[in-house]
């Protein structure tokens, strides 16, 4: 998307949003889908739990082998999504209030940039109205070009509402512009407006879906739960540990004694392992293992239509010549003329 608005010169000459970029790749990724993608991708995660022993992944299969879900550890990603990112001492008010609402991700994408670009932004003009506040703002970097950021007020309490900018970032990437930023400095505003803050570029945007599943493969076992609870209780009990030698050792020593234990019946998966979590599903050799079946979309089906290539391709019935027909063929006149119309030799 960043390089087609710097081609074209901003977000709102581009014609579309990153929505319908994202909806093309997925389709044409659809249509060029080539054998074996399921396989190499049981392949990478294999590779993935060697490498590091933390790694859960589990895949399954329908009937014929064709894959029907994949589930793997989301913890790392969670760890990412909850932390938060560090700023310099002299960060504004209205950084440090984008830094806590969006995930470090989006944030060290996006986000930053604008909130630093502001910095090259200037006052032009102010248009005041009674319930719409229209800044004129430009840019060190762009020139004459001007930008117009619309802020509807609530009458009432006098607070900021809305927020847009004529640039149309917010509309196509769904985080602030730069001039946003400048206008909200500007105004002295501590919050970012609801506006300005999508729930999917956030840290809470799980619990923006129902949790609501139509396959029981993502239900987790009693004992995959157990190490779930264990696992976050360990990794608080290890960072106090950690503070004192006395305290590491203790239970150092207590993580030995119950590593070194093993179930005589090898508990309730019979002691198979998938790196340190138990599995969730029977394992399924990855080489049986085909790519999902292609459900067509709904609709009438997409009619091809006749290239050019197709017209050199017509054949005369009269001398089987290619490239012309029977109407236009050259032997055709000599076949209808009379006898006596032959001249004589």
């Amino acid at each position: 998307m960043d390089i087609m608005v710097r081609r074209y010169g901003g977000y709102d000459k581009v014609g579309f949003t990153s929505r319908d970029l994202y909806n093309f790749c997925h389709r044409n990724k659809a249509e060029t889908l080539s054998g074996g993608d399921a396989r190499t991708i049981i392949s990478y995660m294999i590779e993935s739990k060697r490498r590091d022993p933390d790694f859960f992944f589990q895949y399954k299969t329908d009937g014929r082998g064709h894959l029907t879900g994949l589930l793997c550890n989301e913890a790392y990603l969670d760890f990412q999504a909850s932390s938060k990112p560090c700023l310099q001492p002299d960060a504004s008010t209205i950084e440090k209030e984008a830094a806590n609402l969006f995930t470090p991700s989006v944030y060290f994408a996006d986000v930053q940039y604008s909130v630093k670009a502001a910095d090259k932004c200037y006052w032009i003009e102010t248009v005041d109205g009674y319930d719409i506040v229209e800044y004129i703002v430009g840019k060190v970097d762009k020139g004459d070009k001007q930008y117009y950021v619309k802020c509807e007020i609530c009458v009432v309490e006098r607070k900021l509402k809305e927020i847009s900018c004529s640039c149309l970032k917010l509309q196509s990437l769904g985080t602030p512009c730069s001039h946003i930023f400048f206008v909200l400095g500007r105004r002295g505003e501590h919050k970012l407006p609801d506006c300005c803050v999508l729930e999917r570029w956030t840290r809470g945007a799980k619990r923006g879906f129902p949790p609501i599943r139509k396959s029981a493969m993502y239900d987790y076992s009693d004992s995959l739960q157990r190490y779930h609870e264990l696992h976050n209780i360990s990794q608080t009990a290890s960072f106090v540990a950690s503070q004192s030698l006395e305290a590491y050792g203790r239970l150092k020593r207590v993580l030995h004694e119950e590593a070194a234990m093993i179930p005589p019946n090898g508990g309730e998966n019979g002691g198979k392992r998938f790196g340190p979590v138990l599995p969730q599903a029977l394992d399924v050799d990855s080489a049986d293992v085909f790519d999902p079946i292609h459900v067509p979309g709904r609709g009438a089906p997409k009619k091809k239509l006749k290239s050019v290539s197709d017209k050199s391709k017509k054949k005369c019935t009269l001398c089987k010549g290619e490239g012309h027909n029977r109407r236009t063929c050259s032997k055709r006149e000599e076949e209808t003329m009379l006898p006596e119309d032959v001249p004589d030799i």
